[in-house]
């Protein structure tokens, strides 16, 4: 849009920066250039700030913190390049990566110092993927909360302050585009009218698009257009879609990669549960498994506790349907631990027992052929697959997948049975950037006064077709902060505005 189409939208004033985006990325960006003289407006279409922080488990990664060497832990920001380019099979980009992992120990500290409440147990290795040589990740006690806890404070900060205007359910849709240049943004807010906001350098901060089942399958691979969503619904490519509307270019590497154990709402198309409220805990590192997982074949399709994640996620995506289902029996549910989850650990045997019964999501049945019926799975296969594995108890030896840990039969009725379906959670691919974080047109070029920081970018640039611990928050917290204190440094540089 240029200046001539304008209208009668409501001017919001001219900023130093705009920010469209008030989660993770935003948050910092708006923050660093508060911080460095510049005035900030953060506008984003949600009641609240920081995105998907309220749901995310919010792990951030860094080398030579602080809490690393009270722990005598040695490590380096070489050390953590290494790992990454190792665990993304050289896939991440490069120079995006060190630009981040050189400086997400400062932000590790920079967390520290504004009092982050860490869980007691970090830094750690997570076993959710693939992990790092030595211990680099951290989370706080009430995960995601915790980082939007720190953020909000210092963003009420520099918001009393005057250097920050917060604007709240308004959604920006346009950019303004005057002599080459974008130079403002155009959308609606909370009583539906139109606003225009100006800065001499727009940045967006608008996440993911996994919400949004349309846009998120252009990019998917074939086969994974089952994916259920596992995001907040917000998630839906606004900044995306606005940058490619003026010529931005989009990666598109056709990398997918699931998160596992995540149970289809009933009510809800498409979906996950929540996972707040509930997970399958896959990781042989945090709970034993005593179930066996089947396709829609009745076939086991992996060794249940195999302690390469990658290896199982790869091994769901080669699936029908990329379905598994969870198959146990009444002893199992009254001897093992809760094999639903959640980050509050409130899962007992007890609750699991009585989820058995409920039947919300866990299907019983009295035998194993009805079970497979009620589940559309081939029942010879099931039961089939079902003596081959007691047979393997019994012998201490699993010769088709290698499994070690055979603790007990199936074979006590009620069997019982739970669906999970390959997750989507992280946008894959994204906005196309170069090192100072401006957006690229299809040509390579730079788009004169356009950023982009955090999901908006993808996953990809910084974890290749794998994912890397604490490569999605942390880049989002570090390089929002070098963007946004290059900004206000620019303008202080040049006493007239961005360049």
């Amino acid at each position: 849009m240029t200046a001539a189409n304008l209208g009668h939208a409501a001017d919001l004033g001219h900023f130093d920066v705009v920010v469209v985006g008030a989660g993770t990325g935003g948050l910092c960006v708006a923050i660093e250039a508060a911080d460095g003289g510049a005035s900030v407006l953060v506008v984003d279409k949600l009641s609240d700030v920081g995105g998907m922080l309220h749901i995310a488990n919010g792990e951030f990664s860094g080398a030579g913190t602080r809490r690393q060497a009270a722990r005598g832990i040695e490590d380096s920001p070489e050390r953590h390049f290494d790992d990454v380019m190792r665990l993304s099979h050289g896939r991440a980009d490069r120079d995006l990566v060190w630009q981040t992992v050189r400086a997400q120990g400062d932000t590790v500290d920079w967390l520290e110092s504004l009092g982050f409440d860490f869980d007691p147990a970090t830094p750690g290795l997570v076993h959710g993927h693939e992990v790092y040589s030595v211990p680099r990740t951290y989370w706080g006690v009430e995960f995601g909360r915790s980082v939007l806890r720190v953020l909000r404070r210092r963003l009420d900060d520099v918001v009393a302050s005057g250097a920050v205007r917060l604007l709240l359910g308004t959604r920006i849709s346009g950019a303004v585009v005057e002599d080459g240049r974008v130079s403002g943004v155009t959308g609606t807010d909370a009583d539906g009218r139109e606003v225009v906001a100006r800065g001499d350098a727009i940045v967006l901060a608008t996440g993911g698009y996994d919400a949004n089942p349309g846009l998120r399958n252009e990019f998917l691979p074939p086969g994974c257009e089952n994916a259920i969503i596992a995001c907040l619904d917000h998630a839906t490519g606004d900044g995306l879609v606005l940058a490619t509307e003026i010529g931005a270019d989009v990666s598109r590497d056709g990398f997918f990669i699931p998160v596992m154990g995540l149970i289809p709402d009933p009510d809800r198309q498409g979906f996950a549960v929540d996972y707040r409220e509930a997970f399958v805990e896959v990781a042989p590192a945090y709970r034993t498994p005593y179930e066996i997982w089947v396709n829609r074949d009745g076939r086991r399709f992996v060794a249940e506790d195999g302690t390469s994640p990658e290896h199982r996620e790869r091994a769901l995506l080669r699936q029908p349907g990329i379905t598994m289902y969870v198959v146990w029996d009444r002893a199992i549910a009254e001897t093992a631990e809760p094999l639903i989850r959640n980050g509050a650990g409130d899962w007992t045997r007890e609750r699991m027992l009585a989820e058995c019964e409920r039947g919300r999501w866990i299907v019983a049945a009295d035998t194993l052929e009805e079970l497979a019926e009620r589940l559309g799975v081939d029942a010879a296969g099931l039961t089939e697959t079902v003596e081959r594995y007691n047979a393997a108890v019994d012998a201490g030896h699993d010769p088709e997948h290698g499994r070690t840990t055979l603790p007990m039969p199936i074979g006590e009725p009620p069997y019982y049975a739970l669906t999970s379906v390959a997750a989507s959670l992280l946008s894959r691919d994204g906005l196309r950037v170069n090192g100072d974080l401006a957006v690229l047109d299809r040509r390579g070029a730079a788009i004169p006064g356009l950023y982009a920081v955090g999901e908006v970018l993808g996953n990809n640039v910084f974890a290749g077709d794998n994912y890397v611990g604490g490569m999605s928050v942390t880049p989002a917290m570090t390089l929002g902060r070098r963007l946004g204190a290059r900004l206000a440094a620019e303008r202080r540089t040049t006493g007239q505005g961005i360049a």
